[in-house]
C-alpha cells in the first residue's frame, strides 16, 4: 500500500477496517487507482491485506460514505472520486453505528435543563403532564471541519441525570451512557426521518440561517420492559452530512425484487 502520511484524516479510528479504509482511501487519492478504475475485488483485498472480507465490507463502506467509491457487494467496487466528500457521511444499520458515530466526532454540551413536561410534550412522548425530565442541547462536530455537524435536543427521565456529568469526558452516546451507568439494556431504537426548518436555538449552533431547511433525525430508545430511557431530535445541515442505511434481504424469503 502506499504511504500514509498524506491521508486526509476523514476515518478516525484504530479498528481494522478504519485503517484498511485508510490505506485504500490512500490508493485513490495517489492516483494508484484513478477515477473509473475498479478495485480488486473483496476476496483480493482479504487475502492481500490479511483480514476477514467482513473488514473488507466495512472498509468499503466507509469509502462508499464518503463519495469515493460506488457498487456493491456481487458487482465489484469502482472508483468514484478522487478525494473525500466534505460531507460527513454515516451509514447506521446496527446499534454499532450508533455508538462508531459518537466515537468518531466530538459532542460539546450547550446547555442542560430540568423541564417539567406539559401536556403537549407528554403526548408527544406518551408520558404523564407533570414529569420531570432532563433536557440537553449537545452540537457535535467532525475532526476535520470546526463547524458543527449536528445539533442535538436530548431528553431524558430526571432519574438518568447523573450520567450527563460523563458526556462532554468521553464523547459517548447517552443511550450508552446509560446503559453502562445505570444497568439499563437498550432493546429497541425507533427512528423517524423527516425535512425540518432551523429555529433561532438551531441556527445558531450550527451558523445557518434561521429557517434553512434541514435533514431531522428523531430516535426513541426503549429499554427492556418497553420504558422510554431516551428521546433524540437532531437537525444536520444538508451539505456537512449525508446519512445512509443498508436493508438486508434474507435468501428464499418472498419479496417482491424476485417477482
Amino acid at each position: 500500500m502506499s504511504d500514509l502520511t498524506q491521508v486526509p484524516s476523514a476515518i478516525s479510528g484504530n479498528t481494522k477496517h478504519a485503517v484498511i479504509a485508510r490505506a485504500l482511501m490512500q490508493d485513490i487519492v495517489s492516483r494508484k487507482y484513478p477515477v473509473g478504475t475498479q478495485l480488486p475485488s473483496e476476496p483480493e483485498l482479504a487475502l492481500s491485506l490479511g483480514v476477514s472480507r467482513q473488514t473488507i465490507r466495512v472498509a468499503l463502506r466507509h469509502l462508499r460514505d464518503l463519495g469515493l467509491i460506488a457498487g456493491a457487494q456481487g458487482v465489484g467496487s469502482f472508483v468514484k472520486a478522487g478525494a473525500p466528500s466534505t460531507r460527513l457521511g454515516y451509514t447506521f444499520d446496527s446499534i454499532r453505528d450508533l455508538l462508531q458515530y459518537a466515537n468518531d466526532t466530538q459532542v460539546r454540551m450547550i446547555s442542560r435543563r430540568e423541564i417539567t413536561l406539559t401536556g403537549e410534550q407528554a403526548t408527544w412522548l406518551d408520558r404523564k403532564p407533570g414529569e420531570v425530565w432532563w433536557e440537553v442541547h449537545t452540537v457535535r462536530v467532525s475532526p476535520d471541519s470546526v463547524s458543527p455537524i449536528a445539533s442535538s435536543i436530548i431528553l431524558l427521565p430526571y432519574v438518568f441525570g447523573q450520567v450527563l456529568t460523563e458526556v462532554e469526558k468521553s464523547s459517548e452516546a447517552i443511550f450508552s451512557l446509560i446503559e453502562r451507568r445505570m444497568g439499563e439494556s437498550i432493546t429497541e431504537i425507533v427512528q423517524n426521518i423527516c425535512i425540518a426548518f432551523a429555529d433561532e436555538l438551531h441556527a445558531h449552533a450550527l451558523g445557518v440561517a434561521t429557517g434553512e431547511a434541514m435533514m431531522c433525525m428523531e430516535r426513541r430508545y426503549f429499554g427492556r420492559n418497553g420504558d422510554l430511557l431516551e428521546v433524540s431530535r437532531t437537525l444536520h445541515p444538508a451539505d456537512r452530512f449525508q446519512y445512509g442505511m443498508r436493508v438486508r434481504v434474507q435468501s428464499g424469503q418472498d419479496s417482491q425484487f424476485q417477482r
